[in-house]
């Protein structure tokens, strides 16, 4: 009967979600290697050039997303804070705001790069893609934008620039084909955790408006690039078909046996856990109450044990 009534509940769930804001991948740390700096979300790297002018990664700390967000008053006033003869590139993002680096330039002179992102498209990395960035000059700061959820910007061609003020190249353009691409994985993203959020709704706090809201943007991005509704629905039912093998989840029971049904059971309680916890992460507030469903779902599993 639980198969049963949760795959009625599949049929009545929408689609919903979109990729995890970056601060939470997990196992990224910044680092600086061979002249090359990797900032990994959530974190500040400040780097200290050399007589010779090579850098060196002198500190690396953990910060929230308003140590990257502009003055809300558009003064300038404490926007550099990077200490004498350092360079700081902070990386972080909200869903609300996308994803912001904030590079600070306390040299004495101006500062030029190169920069790449890796970013994260229908719960794949996608990257490292180049990307536009301005000059910096001294004593100031810059702050970079995207709407996606960039987990990483790869920093080389560190080099002097003579702008006084912050020159800024032509935008940099994801090509039309890999636009298609893109959808369509984050279309089966969105049909994987539309089943995940009808699969935990029994064991956990869900807000399905978080959902709602998500599946709202996507469409009308899907839509301004060309898609149809029926090239979305496929592409969900392509997501729900993976989530729903994943987990384990029984959609016809003919042929069953009552012991086949209970080992599936004792399989399927494990892996539904893990994904909960899962969706907890991919959507930030639409589950609430995780360790109370966790004990929930331990509960349930140990009947079948």
């Amino acid at each position: 009967m639980l198969i049963a009534l949760l795959s009625t509940m599949l049929l009545q769930a929408a689609p919903v979600a979109h990729p995890a804001t970056p601060q939470q991948f997990r196992d990224r740390r910044s680092s600086y290697v061979q002249g090359t700096l990797n900032v990994a979300a959530g974190e500040r790297a400040t780097l200290r050039q050399n007589a010779d002018g090579t850098y060196d990664l002198v500190r690396v700390d953990r910060i929230e997303v308003q140590d990257v967000l502009p003055p809300t008053d558009g003064s300038s006033a404490a926007i550099n804070e990077a200490s004498a003869g350092t360079l700081r590139f902070s990386l972080h993002g909200r869903r609300d705001v996308g994803s912001l680096l904030k590079v600070e330039n306390s040299q004495p002179a101006g500062l030029a790069y190169s920069a790449f992102i890796v970013r994260q498209v229908g719960g794949q990395s996608r990257g490292p893609d180049a990307t536009s960035v301005c000059t910096v000059p001294p004593g100031m700061a810059n702050f970079e934008h995207w709407p996606e959820p960039v987990t990483q910007v790869v920093i080389g061609g560190l080099r002097q620039s003579d702008d006084a003020l912050p020159t800024c190249p032509a935008h940099v353009e994801t090509m039309p084909e890999e636009a298609v691409d893109v959808f369509a994985t984050e279309g089966e993203h969105l049909g994987r955790l539309s089943t995940l959020f009808a699969l935990c709704e029994p064991y956990y706090a869900v807000d399905i408006t978080f959902g709602h809201r998500l599946a709202a943007d996507f469409e009308r991005r899907s839509q301004e690039a060309g898609w149809t509704a029926e090239r979305r629905s496929s592409a969900y039912a392509r997501g729900r078909d993976l989530e729903r093998a994943d987990v384990g989840v029984i959609m016809d029971l003919t042929g069953v046996t009552p012991q086949q049904a209970r080992r599936q059971l004792r399989n399927m309680y494990p892996r539904l856990k893990a994904r909960c916890q899962y969706l907890a992460q991919q959507v930030p507030g639409a589950v609430s109450d995780v360790e109370a469903g966790n004990r929930l779902l331990d509960a349930d599993a140990r009947r079948y044990r």
